[in-house]
């Protein structure tokens, strides 16, 4: 039987923003620059996903036959660089606070993006990337420890629905205005070489920008005093053995695999299915890019109607049974997509991609809920570096052998494939449901 939620009851010490509450100590200005931050993050991270391959196309003029190797060696160096650091990295905090470390990151980050437009060979390409990611694994961490930090538990789910709205328009603001970038340059009378340094050197200015946003915006010291003295892999190994003693923590853990892994399934893999299924119809890539693209809008609008909906829901059962139902959202639209025969039956894709895009965001959210309300305050920051650790590990495995299947069976085989994945998170969480209470182990420390 589900205990009744007494700890929903918001703790009136702390301020109300809007529809969130709170915890004590931390201000209107901390959570506007928050979601700053976080929209920010996407942004950034998604513009460099964007323009990579003009690098290796104008500047570094790598041959189209080898672009695709050359990417997915970046890829696997900039996870695997994440999954050395993150751990480690979110046990740091623990001690330091966030703000330090975040800028820290967002420094480092701010050097890879001068750094990459300069690249001469594939050599330095792969060191300057190297940089990046450590930037970019140290800011991931710090954002997602402070989504964690700033919301009462009576608001944690409506906070991280509104998180998932607000960085939804991310691809917007990367598709409609930074991707252009090069072509202004260029029109501007810069060569190649030139408009593409300057477009990363623009990234570089929003990193600075956002920086020095974090500095004046951001909570500057500790929520938490508890555990203060931990090394940092004594935080990690902390953060590691939580999991053992509380099986929500190592719920929300594993549903960090799924959704990490559902994530870079669509990145990988729909804009490919589009490219495949239409050079065997006579459809130009280009024109599979724009269909695709166009398909992807209606992701876009899932995330923006469902996640906020989604957040309240959170905020209103048992994140346990939350969860639950959003990893049964995910196996059902990943499931509903992989049964699409040809992506260019529009009405059809559309659909499936509507329900993809519940499921996904779903999935996104409820973890994260259920991450900080489990998590213990002292090592939340270890939590955290354990919960990206793990989604690395989702995103290396689903790249890996959603590769595989979409080559020897069929491209929609990828989605198929994050279906089960989701399907036996959810069946984990049911597990939870009937044999563990349900009253949060974390406590306030």
């Amino acid at each position: 039987m589900i205990e009744k939620r007494a700890f929903m009851e918001p703790d009136r010490n702390g301020v109300k923003f809007g529809l969130f509450w709170l915890v004590p100590g931390i201000s209107r200005l901390n959570a506007t620059t928050f979601f700053f931050s976080s929209f920010m993050f996407v942004t950034l991270v998604t513009f460099m996903n964007f323009v990579q391959p003009y690098i290796l196309d104008e500047i570094l003029k790598v041959p189209a036959e080898r672009q695709g190797s050359v990417t997915g060696m970046l890829n696997v160096m900039h996870e695997c660089t994440a999954l050395i650091i993150m751990g480690l990295v979110g046990s740091v905090s623990d001690r330091t606070g966030r703000r330090p470390i975040i800028l820290i990151g967002f420094a480092i980050w701010i050097g890879g993006l001068i750094l990459i437009p300069l690249s001469t060979t594939i050599m330095q390409l792969y060191i300057y990337r190297i940089i990046t990611a450590v930037g970019v694994a140290v800011a991931s961490v710090m954002v997602i420890a402070t989504m964690q930090d700033y919301p009462q538990e009576v608001s944690r789910g409506k906070w991280g629905g509104f998180n998932s709205f607000v960085t939804s328009f991310a691809i917007l603001t990367v598709s409609l205005v930074l991707v252009r970038l090069p072509n202004w340059f260029s029109q501007a009378g810069f060569d190649s070489v030139h408009a593409g340094r300057y477009t990363f050197w623009v990234g570089a200015g929003l990193a600075a920008l956002v920086s020095i946003m974090i500095r004046v915006g951001y909570f500057s010291g500790r929520l938490s005093t508890a555990g203060q003295s931990l090394s940092p892999f004594a935080g990690f190994s902390a953060g590691m053995r939580a999991a053992r003693s509380n099986p929500r923590l190592a719920l929300a853990y594993g549903t960090a695999f799924a959704a990490r892994g559902d994530l870079v399934v669509i990145g990988a893999f729909f804009s490919l299915w589009f490219l495949r299924a239409g050079a065997e119809q006579g459809i130009s890539a280009a024109d599979a890019i724009v269909r695709s693209g166009i398909t992807m809008s209606a992701l876009l609008a899932a995330n923006w109607i469902w996640a906020p909906m989604f957040g309240f829901i959170l905020d209103r059962i048992n994140r346990v049974i939350g969860l639950c139902l959003a990893m049964l959202l995910a196996a059902i639209g990943y499931f509903t997509i992989g049964l699409v025969a040809d992506p260019y039956e529009t009405g059809t894709m559309m659909a499936a991609t509507f329900v993809l895009g519940i499921g996904e965001i779903s999935a996104v959210i409820a973890g994260n809920a259920l991450l900080g309300q489990e998590a213990p305050a002292h090592i939340r920051g270890a939590s955290v570096g354990v919960f990206g650790l793990v989604g690395t590990l989702g995103i290396l495995s689903a790249t890996y052998f959603g590769g595989q299947v979409f080559d020897k069976y069929d491209y929609s085989s990828p989605f198929t494939m994050m279906a089960g994945v989701n399907a036996v998170v959810a069946l984990w969480a049911l597990v939870v449901i009937l044999l563990v209470a349900h009253k949060p182990a974390a406590a306030a420390g």
